[in-house]
């Protein structure tokens, strides 16, 4: 069994919860809650400027 992470917020989705989105071009998106689903599919929402996502910016290091 695999765990897969969202693909808005990053958190892991155990096997057999979650929603799974087929978009027309053959792209998988894993969603953990409807809430990450609606919030990325309907309202096409930017992760990095919510405050409840989990997920870490990369920061880049100077030379």
């Amino acid at each position: 069994m695999r765990i897969y992470t969202c693909s808005f917020c990053g958190r892991p989705i155990p096997p057999g919860t979650g929603i799974m989105y087929v978009k027309a071009d053959g792209t998988v998106l894993r969603f953990c809650s409807r809430k990450c689903f609606v919030s990325a599919i309907k309202y096409n929402r930017d992760p990095r400027k919510l405050t409840w996502i989990r997920k870490m910016k990369k920061v880049k290091k100077a030379p």
